[in-house]
């Protein structure tokens, strides 16, 4: 189609619309002031009104309105309106820098009235601007000094919690000293627990303190003879490592046979029977009896109780001889 018949249709065309009271494309542009003060923003819309088969190309980043700068810009969808025209709203933000009276240039849009290549221009009316100092008319111009500057306030809780953590610091370091201290003098850093009791000396203050206790005078026999048993036998499992508080007495008895002669074996089997009498039979022996039980069991304790003995250091004595 040659350039002659396009333009002799889209002559047709705007006709047509013309003819039917509303215009193929329309443009309007506005801003929502005309008056700023230097740095302040405009809002600048350009609206274009057309018929659905206009399509109206929309601006790309290089566009200049100077003398304004161009801060943003948005082209939002395009509307449809009532009467099945199409909307289209290009948005832009500007600002200015100097004051005085300028104008916002024409908006030129590019749009095409058919499916062809050939493109028409329009424009939108150019808009006046006032832009006006920031300083009102009659304030004065002298330039001030800079203020001193101003000091930075201690902060007294940041510093305590410094001073804290300081105290903190070497006091774990003296903990760290000690700690290595100790390793190099005693060879451990942590002090050992004392070494236990010997059972002997453990069973030897029981038996004192049940002998100067007052139950055999009040006759409680069955209390004083289950203490007199429950001590040897916590001696007994101490000392050869044997069950005898959870054992009855004939275990017991069996389990010291590794460890005891037959004399002492016997001596602790008359404690023990004496004693279960009187537990589990009601039996009450008679004084004498007790007397013996009570020193049976003291010196069971001392004859069998470990004894350790310092290794016996040997001198060498001179013999006076000479080495000829």
């Amino acid at each position: 189609m040659t350039l002659f018949r396009r333009s002799i249709l889209l002559t047709i065309w705007l006709a047509s619309h013309l003819w039917a009271g509303q215009p193929l494309i329309e443009i309007r542009t506005q801003v929502d002031t005309n008056r700023i003060t230097i740095g302040d923003r405009i809002r600048y819309t350009v609206l274009i009104d057309h018929a659905p088969g206009v399509r109206v190309e929309r601006p790309g980043e290089g566009v200049v309105l100077e003398p304004f700068e161009i801060k943003d810009y948005r082209f939002p969808k395009q509307e449809i309106l009532e009467d099945d025209r199409r909307r289209e709203r290009f948005e832009f933000t500007l600002t200015a820098y100097d004051t005085g009276r300028f104008v916002i240039p024409a908006f030129p849009v590019l749009f095409y009235a058919d499916s062809s290549d050939s493109g028409q221009i329009i424009s939108g009316r150019a808009i006046d601007v006032r832009v006006v100092s920031v300083i009102a008319a009659g304030d004065s111009l002298v330039l001030r000094d800079i203020r001193a500057p101003l000091g930075i306030p201690v902060d007294w809780a940041f510093w305590g919690w410094v001073f804290l953590a300081l105290v903190l610091l070497l006091f774990a370091a003296w903990l760290i000293y000690r700690a290595w201290k100790s390793k190099q003098e005693t060879g451990y850093i942590f002090r050992p627990p004392p070494p236990p009791r010997p059972a002997h000396e453990i069973a030897l203050q029981a038996l004192a303190a049940l002998y100067g206790s007052d139950l055999l005078e009040k006759e409680r026999y069955k209390e004083f003879y289950s203490r007199l048993s429950d001590i040897l036998r916590t001696y007994l499992e101490g000392r050869y490592f044997i069950h005898a508080l959870e054992s009855t007495t004939d275990e017991t008895l069996r389990a010291l046979k590794a460890h005891l002669p037959e004399k002492e074996a016997a001596r602790v089997e008359k404690i023990l029977r004496v004693a279960d009498l009187v537990k589990f039979a009601k039996h009450i022996p008679d004084k004498i009896t007790t007397q013996n039980i009570m020193r049976d069991t003291e010196q069971f304790v001392l004859d069998t109780k470990l004894v350790f003995e310092e290794p016996a250091v040997v001198m060498n004595r001179p013999t006076g001889r000479k080495n000829l």
